[in-house]
């Protein structure tokens, strides 16, 4: 029932009876009990008495205001109903509005472009400003750099004294991240006004059957502007993409498979962003440079856009596969992180084993990779791959062998321990199923594979790898990689202190250029000697600075006292020439065994080149005895 029509309705009457004449008492009483006899009826006779009582308390006050509280009443009633009808109107010219002049863009949160625009909006100050947000944890990468400047810094003492760093406070004082919370938001940007519309919903996933079932949040961003034409929408969403990526073009991003649960939504879902990291330098990798050369070249023109059209018109499968093979620490990793860097491309490493990960999912992830990417897949000898048929033969003979030896033990005179190994053996077999060999080459040039990826796959033993995974087409270029040599050892020390020494990157180059022909290929009896004596090689270089403090350094004072003297230019070379003499050239050190040693001499040069020779004696030492602790750091 319309309340406010009957209401006036009802004192119309009465305001007509008032202008014809009356007393102003007989009027407001006039008025009051139509009101009344009015509203009564609405609510039942039953409170008939409460309502008499109620007209006379209305009657009284409008004799002491001097004025009639009807008016109230009625304006009341007017304000609400021209409420309800405004509201109506405003609702209707707004949905005209959104159907035919508005134009509007939505993005899930499944899409890496919700993170473009999600960050992009956080650095908007009008919307930081806003009085509905939404405050989120914002924790740097290492990469990213920090406010360091509260940080009191100082050196410790030989006896372990001294001012320590205190990182306690650091995440206190990191500010949250802010973005708009969920509802609608407006916003000016270049002269125009857009509207955003952050919303959730739940979604029910009944799990298929790789899962339970469960509820997912699910959320969505719909960005809106006045006019018939999205295109400043998309112009916005460009901006937001190039500043996104702005601020990673010296970064390379690394990916693994997303857990369990998401893999099976397929898509973009099936890869997750673990580390966002600088671009490494090809120079900064220890490898013979023909094979460097070699390498970038041949990827290079595999990424080159004509590549697909020449693939297409031969017939040929437009992939390629690298095989980086060699002893534990030479660079075959970081030689995959350069290349990624160098290319501009995310890497994507797969560990094949992944307890989770079976043949479906990794043929899924295969097939979700963007268009140009960097696969790694690291100790693939490690893998357990192997063809189905590869143990029975071996088992049989084994089998047949032990018979013969126990006297072809019967299984009907197993004894209970017996049993029990064969259950055990059985159990293992049968849980243990991983990634098979079939599965893998299935993944990386079956029918249905990915194209346009490049394939990278690192190996400990390369002889131990099946012909099938290795064969042409499948593995495109091997690259080996060995124990680090004197030029590298040497390129390996001035990378490490040319930055300290504020000297140019084509350092190393040129003292590699200047000593390559002096420095020799292969070790000498007079080498040989000079290690075990610990004297320096017959080239004559100039001599170290005598004003350096040899004696408090070789007694491993303070850190202060062993630094206390910048390193020159001419000097570094010096050092950086005698350190390489001192490492035998039969490749038996490994780069990253090296750049150990020198991170833990990284601010004074003088000193590294004062222990390596215990070092690499210490060294030699354990490789000889095979034990796994090392005596001399």
């Amino acid at each position: 029932m319309d309340i406010a029509g009957t209401l006036i309705q009802g004192a119309l009457p009465t305001f007509a009876a008032n202008n014809t004449g009356g007393a102003g008492n007989d009027t407001r009483k006039n008025l009051a009990d139509g009101i009344f006899e009015t509203i009564l009826p609405l609510f039942g006779t039953q409170f008939n008495p409460l309502f008499k009582i109620l007209m006379v308390v209305w009657n009284k006050a409008g004799i002491s205001l001097g004025f009639d509280p009807t008016i109230i009443l009625t304006i009341a009633g007017v304000v609400w109903a021209a409420n309800k009808l405004l509201r109506q109107l405003y609702g209707t010219l707004y949905g005209l509005t959104q159907q035919y002049f508005t134009a509007s863009i939505n993005i899930s949160n499944s899409d890496e472009m919700y993170n473009h625009m999600m960050k992009w909006l956080a650095g908007q100050p009008k919307l930081v400003n806003s009085r509905s947000l939404t405050a989120e944890t914002f924790s740097r990468t290492m990469w990213e750099g920090e406010d360091g400047g509260d940080l009191v810094t100082g050196s410790i003492g030989a006896d372990g004294t001294g001012i320590m760093l205190n990182f306690s406070n650091q995440e206190a004082k990191a500010p949250p991240r802010f973005i708009p919370a969920f509802g609608l938001h407006g916003f000016w940007f270049e002269g125009r006004y857009y509207r955003i519309h952050r919303k959730q919903e739940s979604l029910y996933d009944d799990g298929n059957s790789s899962g339970m079932p469960q509820f997912k949040d699910k959320e969505k961003l719909a960005i809106s502007c006045f006019g018939r034409s999205p295109e400043p929408i998309k112009k916005l969403l460009q901006l937001a993409k190039e500043q996104y990526y702005a601020d990673h073009h010296a970064k390379t991003i690394v990916k693994r498979p997303s857990p369990q649960n998401l893999r099976r939504y397929g898509g973009r879902h099936s890869w997750q962003q673990v580390a966002n990291r600088p671009v490494r330098p090809m120079n900064t990798v220890v490898l013979d440079e023909k094979q460097k050369v070699a390498v970038l070249s041949d990827m290079n023109e595999y990424l080159h856009p004509a590549t697909p059209r020449w693939y297409a018109a031969r017939g040929i499968p437009l992939r390629r596969g690298y095989l980086f093979h060699g002893p534990p620490g030479t660079g075959k990793t970081s030689l995959s992180f350069a290349l990624a860097g160098v290319f501009g491309l995310d890497i994507h490493v797969i560990s094949l084993l992944d307890p989770s990960l079976t043949e479906e999912d990794l043929s899924a992830l295969f097939s979700s990779l963007p268009r140009r990417c960097v696969v790694l897949l690291e100790d693939i000898d490690t893998a357990g791959l192997s063809r189905p048929d590869d143990s029975k033969p071996e088992d049989g003979k084994q089998s047949g062998k032990k018979g013969a030896k126990d006297g072809s033990k019967d299984k009907d005179d197993w004894s209970v321990s017996d049993l029990a190994r064969e259950l055990r053996k059985q159990g293992d077999s049968t849980e243990k199923k991983g990634i098979s060999l079939s599965g893998l080459l299935n993944a990386i040039d079956g029918v249905a594979s990915h194209e346009g990826r490049v394939l990278i796959m690192t190996t400990n033993k390369p002889e131990s790898l099946d012909d099938a995974l290795i064969r042409p087409g499948r593995v495109d270029m091997q690259v080996a990689f060995n124990n680090a040599t004197r030029q590298q050892a040497l390129e390996l020390f001035v990378r490490m202190y040319e930055a300290e020494s504020k000297m140019s990157t084509t350092l190393s180059q040129e003292i590699s250029l200047s000593t390559a022909s002096t420095i020799p290929s292969t070790p000498t009896e007079k080498d040989s000697s000079d290690l075990s004596d610990g004297s320096i090689t017959e080239v004559e270089v100039e001599d170290l600075d005598q004003n350096a403090d040899d004696t408090a350094a070789s007694k491993l004072v303070s850190a202060k006292d062993e630094a206390e003297r910048p390193v020159t230019t001419k000097e570094l070379a010096s050092i950086a020439f005698k350190f390489s003499e001192i490492i035998p050239e039969g490749q038996i050190i490994s780069p990253a065994e090296i750049q150990g040693f020198l991170l833990k001499r990284k601010k004074n040069p003088r000193r590294a080149l004062l222990e390596v020779n215990g070092w690499v004696t210490a060294l030699l030492e354990q490789k000889a005895s095979k034990t796994k602790i090392l005596q001399v750091q």
